[in-house]
């Protein structure tokens, strides 16, 4: 179930584009004002109380955590969800295993991850835009150019 987070590790080059060309069909980007009605009916259904970053992310940190705070270029180790807007559970890695550069992944992580410190918790609800939005590769495809919600617990930060 690793895969997805593990393919993001890799999401700087794919945003280059290179897979664009492969795209079956076309792909609009979608605005944050265009998914927020969404993501606020998934926050309100799942009883998460947001707070909005100016990037259009929302999230709810649920415990703060006592160690380092990430900064966009740490190594970060977690434990995480990840979810569709109608629920259903596209990935996960609760073995605490998954290790990545936070610099190398979704910009929703790197925005979020850093406002909680190692031990902390975070419930993340983001904007397609700042997930995988149109960069198309076919590992992708059930979570392209929607919005996401993730569950995130950072377990370390190096």
């Amino acid at each position: 179930m690793r895969k997805y987070l593990s393919i993001s590790i890799v999401s700087t080059f794919l945003l280059t584009g290179c897979f664009k060309n492969e795209q079956p069909e076309p792909c609009t980007a979608k605005t944050v004002e265009s998914e927020m009605p969404v993501m606020t009916k998934f926050a309100t259904d799942s009883a998460i109380a947001t707070t909005q970053d100016a990037s259009g992310l929302l999230y709810q940190i649920i415990e703060p955590g006592t160690g380092t705070t990430p900064t966009a270029s740490s190594n970060v180790t977690v434990n995480y969800t990840g979810r569709l807007m109608n629920g259903t559970k596209f990935d996960e890695s609760l073995d605490g295993t998954v290790r990545f550069p936070l610099n190398g992944v979704i910009p929703a992580w790197t925005i979020a991850l850093q406002k909680i410190k190692a031990g902390g918790k975070i419930k993340i609800i983001t904007p397609s835009k700042l997930a995988y939005s149109c960069v198309y590769d076919p590992r992708f495809a059930q979570v392209n150019n929607q919005p996401l919600y993730f569950y995130v617990e950072l377990l370390s930060v190096q």
